[in-house]
């Protein structure tokens, strides 16, 4: 049984907070913070991914580098 973990409901992980923590930083500072408007970080810790598409390429990212 998968487990998903809510945004506002959920305590996340302290790896998924710190991306949160990023992801905000890195779009106010380009200028794209609306772009989360609309997009709740709702995480798999099963399968270590987000179920919104935009934000899982950024976690990609982030994770990789």
């Amino acid at each position: 049984m998968h487990t998903i973990l809510w945004d506002e409901e959920s305590v996340f992980p302290e790896k998924i907070q710190s991306f949160k923590k990023f992801l905000k930083k890195y779009l106010i500072a380009n200028e794209c913070a609306e772009l989360l408007e609309h997009n709740p970080f709702h995480y798999d810790p099963e399968q270590d991914e987000f179920l919104n598409s935009d934000i899982q390429e950024y976690y990609h990212l982030w994770s990789i580098a």
